[in-house]
């Protein structure tokens, strides 16, 4: 007796995948393609182009004010968004800063530190600045 056979489906086939020489085609095709256009924008005129050139500018000056219009919205929204909480951390840096201050004072006059006065004296001359002899 004989033993019944399964049959293989061959529908299984893998995908093909690009190869260099379709890449090479492509380029071919493509250099093709832009050189007969080359050819017939010679033999039409230069007018078509020019004016290609100029709708091609439009279209970019339309596109970057739409998105500069969008920006400028999203900004003043974030703005909005992030002034309270610039707010919030300022005054949480100022508090922790004089605490801070306030906790050290005693220690640093112990150690005969004196608190940094922001302000110069007005005797004392900006550092790299120096006065010419007159030869």
């Amino acid at each position: 007796m004989a033993r019944p056979t399964k049959k293989r489906s061959t529908s299984t086939a893998q995908r093909s995948q690009f190869q260099p020489q379709d890449l090479l085609l492509a380029g071919i095709g493509a250099l093709s393609l832009g050189r007969k256009q080359v050819t017939d924008a010679y033999a039409n005129g230069f007018e078509d182009a020019a004016e290609l050139g100029n709708l091609a500018r439009e279209v970019v000056l339309g596109a970057a004010q739409a998105l500069n219009s969008k920006v400028l919205v999203l900004r003043k929204k974030a703005k909005a968004k992030a002034a309270p909480i610039k707010k919030k951390v300022l005054a949480l840096a100022t508090e922790a800063s004089s605490q801070a201050q306030a906790r050290l004072a005693p220690v640093l006059a112990r150690l005969g530190i004196a608190k940094a006065s922001a302000k110069r004296s007005p005797s004392r001359k900006k550092p790299g600045v120096r006065s010419r002899r007159a030869a």
